[in-house]
């Protein structure tokens, strides 16, 4: 004699449907997400003719999202708004540099060998309202260098 299992097809059809039900609001189902047109944008940052070693620049347009890019050892940055490196929305744009000593894995206070951070950059280029700093981002111009003095 052997055994027999008894498998109700049915069952296991509705479990699957059920379960895609709930799953595919989750995943979205492969829509993709439709986001305005950027221009790739990338450029040096230097102060008083030297690169500057680290921090961000931050291109805020006079509508939208704005595009940020990491500053790197040798001042070259590449901007991003939606999608890695994807760039920036065309047009004016007023900008901003934050680049100084922070160590961001070490706390005030509270972790041994913290120093207050040093600014790398005069602090009216910190705040897109002091900086002074504006440009044109289009399909003609996508290298943006900043000498800041």
């Amino acid at each position: 004699m052997g055994t027999h299992i008894v498998v109700d097809a049915g069952a296991h059809l509705r479990q699957v449907c059920a379960t895609a039900l709930l799953i595919g609001p989750i995943l979205g189902c492969g829509e993709t997400v439709e986001y305005p047109k950027t221009i790739p944008v990338s450029g040096k940052v230097t102060h008083k003719g030297q690169p500057v070693p680290k921090g961000t620049i931050t291109f805020q347009p006079d509508q939208g999202q704005a595009a940020v890019g990491e500053i790197q050892p040798d001042g070259a940055y590449t901007l991003t708004t939606f999608n890695q490196g994807d760039g920036a929305l065309p047009g004016h744009h007023r900008v901003f540099v934050i680049a100084n000593t922070a160590d961001p894995t070490k706390m005030p206070g509270s972790s041994p060998g913290w120093k207050p951070p040093k600014d790398l950059v005069p602090k009216k280029y910190n705040k897109v309202e002091t900086s002074g700093l504006e440009t044109t981002v289009s399909e003609d111009k996508k290298e943006h260098d900043f000498d800041l003095p």
